[in-house]
């Protein structure tokens, strides 16, 4: 929602629950600049020489190129027109971020914060026990590549192990396929923003007793949209850096996570069912970029705020639900626990947010609930009438 009278900062809205919120600065560009193509990628770095790469990563790179893309180094002979073809420089000889993130001895020399924050947290929430604030931190630096395997390492020492039969032997599974692992956080550092505006902003992992958070700057890019995600369609933002991942040699733990063809998503997504996990749940957001994998064991529906204890599960099939079984579960909900907002009724049904205002408006028009406050109120809940 905009006014255009106060402006594209002042007047620019999001519905949040039954609020109308403004939008943050990085919101609002994040939003101007969705349908643009951005190659914030290739852009130089100050100071920063070829002498700041790697040289063994760089020759194996090139032997490389030359065996699956002959074409891209053909006729480049020295060592800067290599790395111009490839995007490690461009035509004024300057190194992209691209080439620094890709095969650079120390990145974070020039941007300390793109890296990897893997926090462990005690409980559920942020916070949530007193001053303990982590069980475990790792600061993730150095390539793409090295990231991506310090983090999942980093990850996979905070999860649990589980042994399980196959074939005539025994061998031990994390709890969380690592597979699906590698690849959220793959993509994270491969589709972050690096739009300048975001260079404060590392990765973050955030491990939780019941899931693991992973975010990062920027929102979807593009055609993608969030219903769209599990179709295997690619839409990329960093086209250089997407490149180099499939030619730069990674470590082990790193994996080849960067095919670019839109398979990872919809991989997760199996191997998650395959091993009796829920799926992994997207969360989109204007300038930022959440995935959460839910851990064996954790309640089917979220920690609602305000509410302990929740023992519903969400009704299958949300999507085809009939207004009048949708209304009896709000009810339901209401009796159960007292006045609540539309977001923790969302989370409680499993019902999208046009579904429950839909049936509470109904609810409301048979007089059977109550609001709380005015429809313009932050605070506005619902509450059974009488």
């Amino acid at each position: 929602m905009a006014l255009k009278s106060k402006g594209m900062q002042a007047g620019s809205f999001k519905r949040v629950d039954d609020q109308d919120l403004a939008l943050s600065t990085s919101e609002t560009l994040s939003l101007a600049s969705a349908a643009l193509y951005e190659s914030y990628d290739r852009t130089p770095v100050p100071d920063a020489k070829i002498s700041h790469l790697n040289s063994a990563l760089l020759s194996s790179t090139f032997d490389r190129a030359l065996t699956q893309t002959p074409r891209a180094l053909m006729g480049a002979s020295s060592l800067e027109s290599k790395l111009e073809r490839l995007n490690f420089i461009n035509a004024e000889g300057a190194l992209t971020r691209a080439g620094l993130l890709a095969a650079g001895l120390y990145p974070q020399q020039f941007f300390p914060r793109l890296m990897v924050d893997v926090a462990v947290h005690p409980g559920t929430s942020k916070g949530g026990s007193g001053t303990l604030r982590f069980i475990d931190r790792t600061l993730c630096e150095g390539t793409i590549g090295d990231m991506i395997g310090d983090a999942v390492r980093a990850i996979a020492k905070n999860l649990k192990r589980q042994s399980v039969i196959v074939g005539i032997g025994r061998v031990d599974q994390l709890e969380i396929p690592e597979e699906v692992l590698r690849e959220a956080v793959a993509n994270a550092l491969i589709h972050r923003d690096y739009n300048p505006r975001f260079d404060g902003h590392a990765v973050n992992v955030d491990i939780f007793d019941d899931r693991i958070e992973v975010i990062n700057p920027g929102g979807l890019y593009g055609s993608a949209r969030r219903q769209t995600l599990a179709s295997g369609v690619s839409s990329c933002r960093n086209a250089a850096p997407m490149r180099l991942m499939s030619l730069v040699p990674l470590p082990p733990e790193a994996g080849s996570p960067a095919e670019g063809n839109g398979s990872g998503i919809p991989m997760m997504i199996q191997a998650c069912r395959e091993r009796g996990l829920k799926e992994p749940t997207f969360c989109p957001g204007l300038d930022q970029f959440k995935v959460i994998l839910h851990r064996p064991g954790a309640s089917m529906n979220p920690k609602i705020e305000g509410i302990d204890n929740v023992d519903q599960k969400p009704i299958p099939g949300t999507r085809r639900i009939s207004a009048k079984l949708g209304e009896r579960y709000i009810k339901d909900c209401l009796i159960k626990y007292g006045e609540l907002s539309t977001q923790q009724l969302q989370d409680l049904t499993g019902m999208n947010v046009n579904q429950v205002r839909n049936r509470i408006r109904n609810l409301i028009d048979m007089g059977e609930v109550l609001p709380t406050a005015s429809a313009s109120s932050r605070n506005r809940k619902y509450k059974i009438a009488g």
